[in-house]
């Protein structure tokens, strides 16, 4: 029996719930290119002696260095 999305209920393979997917191909890949739009729109400043952190707000933005 083969899998169904949770998005769309559509079948999708066995193999792709194997590796840990609960969406079909077409529901994967909408969310996907939705989720590199988001982060196309964040930045990553460098701290002198911190790691790099995506800016996800105006809010935020101003806030760094504070």
């Amino acid at each position: 029996m083969m899998p169904k999305c949770y998005l769309c209920q559509e079948p999708y393979p066995a193999k792709r719930e194997e590796l840990g997917y609960k969406t079909c191909l077409d529901c994967g890949g909408a969310a996907a290119n939705a989720e590199k739009q988001r982060k196309a729109r964040c930045t990553a400043p460098a701290y002198s002696k911190g790691a790099y952190q995506y800016v996800t707000s105006r809010k935020m933005a101003k806030d760094i260095g504070r």
